[in-house]
């Protein structure tokens, strides 16, 4: 979706007041090792054909040994052609930080409930805000993906709320 804000507004202006909404961004920082493929498949002009993506596949486990490496490296789409393609030769991908969904929420009268977590994830989290009892503190959040850059190296999905008028 070119503007991914404007078919937010329309599931916005679809929910009835009070109810709930489940939605999965991208983020930004939980991507890294993504741009980072990206910007060298950009640099060295691979294409989404299958010869080249074998190509980068090959280039990129020989060109280092550091955690954006690595941490690609890990992905089981990286792996399969269809799978591969789809993660890295996208045409358009939106990215978001915390900051920018707390204002996208802001903007449309929407409240957090929560983000879908994985129960160590969770504990992780209780322990660094241990008086966030709600999990909802996105300051805070945003705080903890920093320190801990993976959190949500696939997306953010969570919850949120349409005011009650």
């Amino acid at each position: 979706m070119a503007d991914p804000m404007a078919g937010w507004k329309v599931l916005h202006g679809l929910l009835r007041p009070g109810g709930f909404m489940r939605l999965g961004f991208y983020s930004e920082i939980g991507r890294k090792s993504l741009v980072t493929a990206r910007n060298y498949i950009a640099k060295h002009g691979y294409r989404q054909n299958a010869e080249d993506i074998r190509r980068f596949r090959q280039d990129w486990m020989d060109a280092g040994s550091d955690h954006e490496h690595l941490r690609l490296l890990s992905f089981r789409d990286f792996y399969g052609m269809s799978e591969c393609r789809d993660l890295l030769f996208h045409v358009q991908e939106h990215r978001y930080t915390l900051p920018q969904i707390r204002a996208a929420l802001t903007e449309l009268n929407l409240d957090f409930i929560g983000f879908q977590l994985y129960p160590a994830v969770r504990q992780q989290y209780q322990l660094s805000f241990p008086d966030d009892l709600t999990l909802t503190n996105l300051e805070c959040w945003n705080e903890f993906e920093i320190e801990y850059p993976e959190t949500f190296f696939g997306m953010y999905q969570f919850w949120v709320q349409k005011a009650v008028a």
